[in-house]
């Protein structure tokens, strides 16, 4: 994967995270991963697992959370 292609994503799911309204952590981090799992493409939810495989450092806590869901 590229690397402004990661940075795209990491970018993307951080905003995403951030701009979810909800009452608590836990419901932004769900919310998030609902939605990127619905918007999403198959090869964009890969190249974000590849990249937390390699240390995923510049994603957000909540970010971080969100994905992880998806992979779970």
């Amino acid at each position: 994967m590229s690397a402004d292609s990661s940075e795209h994503l990491i970018k993307m799911a951080n905003q995403i995270v951030q701009n979810i309204p909800a009452a608590t952590p836990e419901a932004r981090i769900e919310s998030a991963a609902g939605h990127i799992d619905k918007f999403w493409s198959p090869l964009m939810k890969q190249q974000i697992a590849e990249y937390i495989a390699a240390g995923g450092e510049n994603l957000i806590p909540e970010a971080r959370a969100a994905l992880d869901k998806l992979a779970s």
